[in-house]
């Protein structure tokens, strides 16, 4: 991480200007010139930060996640289509993996956290600890095993974390957080970008990501039920409502916009498709989702592309199609392109994190209607009279058509198996995943070159079928 730590200082010097960052000067009142400032405050780190969460939940790892949930898929046999098709490798996801970690993600947070602990804003530090929490915890999704304990400081090669441990260190900085924003302070105020500062939305998040942390943990658990009653008890203090959800900020402005619009708007842009899976399975119950997740084929219907079996062109239907006929999420309106606001914690996951619990704790009415409230938001019909496996179908599924586009579908999938996806063949591929949808990421390359705990890639996938310690078995 010594190299993390140097990219984060140069990155500093760059936006705060090179001159900021010499030392030719000496002394409190010469180096602490407020018109160049030698150091970024803390509310200029913690708008980093947030760009850097922003964009960590919907760049190359939310395309990928997209793509192998078969919610979007890759076509054009260019790096978006390799991805798709399993075709990747340890330096694949290395900007992701140094998001986690270098300016705007741990070591930032970390400067945050000390900056307004010592000036006694307990607000700004609980809302920095969900950030710190949100930002680890994903990379415990989607690693494993990761630095941690070590990984800011002065540790050269810092240890992997057990990921059980980090999961265990997440509850406890979001149960901290919770105390924190109950306690004296300002907090950012306008400088938070989500929920301009509001302690209660802050709290009710807080408890949906400790809930949704929990579920990651109950398919390696020894007592289910205890960590679904857990669950339970979590998302019952959670986001009550959809005004508030979690939400990136973005704004037609060029260096502000959606960076799902951006990336459609590139030439690579139209190599990622709808699903076949996806649409069929909302098709199939005339979703009203459908405008605002997909553009509409040239038929003018609502198709997806299959990784298997290659469906005709016309068929298939774009994230985002040529004006008039766009999706909403691209264009929510003619004049507002690229201004979506991403959902990465909702009021709709709560909901059905709540069904999932109740449902494998016996609870089948409860589980129901948690399950009615999440399909009352795009104005789904009730259901009425499921029970077991069934609901358990319903919920799940209803899950993977309202997280469209987020890193969690992937997560639900390895625990449930749900809905039943058929990989892409890699028989005569590429062998190596042995038939099966890939259930981990490789560890970023160049932070393999530098740290020698870091396994090579042929051990990790060697490792657990390449699948993460919380992921005990494959899926069918």
């Amino acid at each position: 991480m010594t190299r993390s730590v140097k990219v984060a200082a140069v990155s500093l010097c760059l936006v705060l200007g090179g001159s900021g960052c010499g030392s030719f000067l000496t002394g409190d009142k010469l180096s602490s010139d407020p018109n160049n400032p030698s150091q970024a405050t803390a509310v200029q780190l913690f708008v980093g930060v947030q760009a850097n969460m922003f964009t960590s939940q919907e760049n190359t790892v939310a395309m990928t996640v997209c793509m192998w949930m078969q919610q979007c898929a890759g076509v054009g046999g260019r790096f978006v289509d390799q991805y798709a098709h399993y075709t990747v490798n340890e330096f694949s996801w290395d900007g992701n993996w140094f998001q986690v970690y270098t300016g705007g993600g741990l070591i930032d947070l970390r400067k945050i956290e000390a900056a307004e602990r010592a000036a006694g804003d307990s607000v700004f530090l609980g809302i920095a600890k969900i950030w710190e929490a949100f930002d680890i915890g994903v990379a415990a999704d989607l690693w494993g095993d990761v630095p941690y304990t070590e990984a800011v400081g002065s540790a050269p090669t810092p240890v992997l974390d057990n990921q059980s441990a980090v999961y265990d260190s997440v509850q406890s900085l979001l149960s901290q957080a919770i105390a924190e924003l109950a306690g004296p302070g300002t907090g950012p105020l306008g400088n938070d970008l989500v929920y301009g500062g509001d302690k209660a939305k802050w709290t009710a998040a807080a408890h949906t990501l400790k809930a949704r942390f929990l579920l990651h943990t109950v398919e390696g658990a020894a007592n289910k039920a205890t960590v679904y009653g857990s669950a339970i008890t979590e998302a019952t203090s959670g986001i009550g409502s959809p005004a508030g959800d979690l939400t990136a900020y973005h704004s037609t402005a060029t260096p502000e916009r959606n960076i799902w619009y951006q990336f459609q708007t590139t030439t690579f842009g139209q190599d990622v498709v709808a699903g076949k899976a996806l649409v069929d399975i909302m098709n199939g119950r005339a979703d009203p989702r459908l405008p605002q997740y997909f553009a509409k084929n040239s038929l003018g219907t609502y198709g997806g592309e299959d990784p298997n079996v290659a469906q005709p062109g016309n068929t298939v239907s774009p994230l985002n199609g040529l004006s008039p006929n766009v999706s909403l999420r691209m264009c929510p309106t003619t004049s507002s392109c690229g201004s979506f606001r991403q959902p990465f914690v909702t009021y709709q996951e709560n909901e059905l994190i709540l069904a999932e619990a109740y449902n494998q704790t016996g609870s089948d009415p409860l589980a129901l209607t948690h399950l009615n409230n999440a399909r009352a938001v795009p104005g789904l019909a009730a259901l009425v009279g499921i029970t077991g496996a069934a609901l358990l179908d319903s919920i799940m599924t209803e899950k993977y058509v309202a997280l469209y586009q987020n890193i969690e579908v992937w997560n639900d999938y390895r625990r449930t198996c749900i809905p039943a996806l058929t990989p892409y063949n890699t028989g005569s591929v590429n062998p190596q995943w042995r038939g099966k949808i890939p259930g981990r990421l490789f560890y970023g390359g160049t932070e393999m070159n530098v740290n020698t705990h870091i396994p090579d890639p042929s051990t990790q996938v060697a490792t657990n079928g390449f699948r993460n310690p919380n992921d005990t078995a494959d899926c069918p």
